[in-house]
């Protein structure tokens, strides 16, 4: 079957490295226009920032973007599994940080994150406050009154659905034809789901393609955002930076974490997006981008910041 080959990124015009904890490295790359307004951004679990281009370049001409992946996802080689949960997370969100500002010069950011990173986030801004506003796109965020044991069998079943996850392929185009036959990417552009796939797998030592996010690191972080689902209230009620969620459409399907109509939470500023699922920002770029524009636009808070 052919399968359309996905857009080629530009290199970086810079990059910062980060130093974690246990001395593993995370690469962030800036892209875009250097006078303007910082964004920071990065992916959910599994995926890799650049898979979010056609996305963020949409945000280039105007924005000084940075963009980097979670430890064990997209640049960054596997680290240690013992380490891959919540609170690693938060503190490499927090070195990774530091090293743009050190590199990149200190200045105000909004910072960008989809899915379950944005519980790092979260968790990262409560602790070490960095960002001048947060836009969480479909944030797995239960409101009160949730069920704990429908919640547990839904992050149950994605780890359980990550562990038996292919992870071995003759080719990119072998994960794409794949995807175009997924109902989870059945909203995603054909062009978007090869770039999917291309920023999915890494040369295996032995030929062939392996994901580059092993599936037992993928199924670990399900696991951990169960038992840190019930804090995300608490760390909303202690964050004071303004904060825009943008949901997918909570009547829809969805085949990953289910979507929450949020309107009963007065700490939220909160829109949804009709007939779009979780994966919002790779379905609906320029939608997307767009209220990303405005509500940057509507925060920055640096005269220097100018587009």
């Amino acid at each position: 079957m052919a399968v359309s080959a996905g857009p080629q990124l530009p290199e970086p015009s810079a990059t910062a490295t980060a130093r974690l904890s246990d001395g593993s490295t995370i690469v962030a790359r800036r892209h875009g226009n250097p006078h303007g307004p910082r964004i920071v951004l990065t992916h959910g679990c599994g995926f890799a920032a650049d898979m979010y281009w056609p996305y963020w370049s949409l945000l280039i001409d105007d924005f000084d973007v940075v963009v980097y992946d979670l430890r064990s996802h997209g640049w960054n080689e596997p680290s240690d599994l013992r380490l891959h949960n919540m609170p690693t997370l938060a503190d490499d969100n927090r070195r990774v940080l530091e090293a743009v500002n050190a590199a990149f010069d200190a200045k105000p950011t909004v910072g960008v994150y989809h899915s379950l990173s944005t519980m790092v986030v979260l968790m990262h801004e409560q602790q070490w406050p960095t960002f001048d506003a947060l836009l969480l796109f479909d944030p797995p965020i239960y409101p009160p009154g949730a069920s704990l044991g429908e919640m547990e069998a839904v992050c149950q079943g994605l780890a359980a659905a990550a562990r038996r996850r292919q992870r071995r392929f003759e080719s990119p185009s072998e994960l794409a034809a794949m995807l175009k036959k997924a109902p989870a990417f059945s909203l995603v552009p054909e062009a978007t789901q090869a770039l999917f796939a291309e920023c999915s797998l890494r040369a295996a030592p032995d030929g062939g393609y392996e994901l580059r996010c092993p599936p037992e690191h993928e199924a670990q972080l399900f696991e951990w955002y169960f038992g840190h689902s019930m804090q995300t209230l608490e760390l909303l009620a202690e964050i004071t930076i303004p904060i825009k969620v943008i949901g997918a459409d909570p009547t829809m399907k969805f085949s990953f974490l289910p979507s929450t109509d949020l309107r009963t939470l007065s700490e939220l500023d909160y829109d949804f997006l009709p007939d779009l699922t979780h994966l919002l920002p790779l379905e609906a770029p320029d939608t997307c981008a767009s209220l990303t524009m405005e509500f940057v636009r509507q925060h920055r808070s640096s005269p220097q910041a100018q587009p």
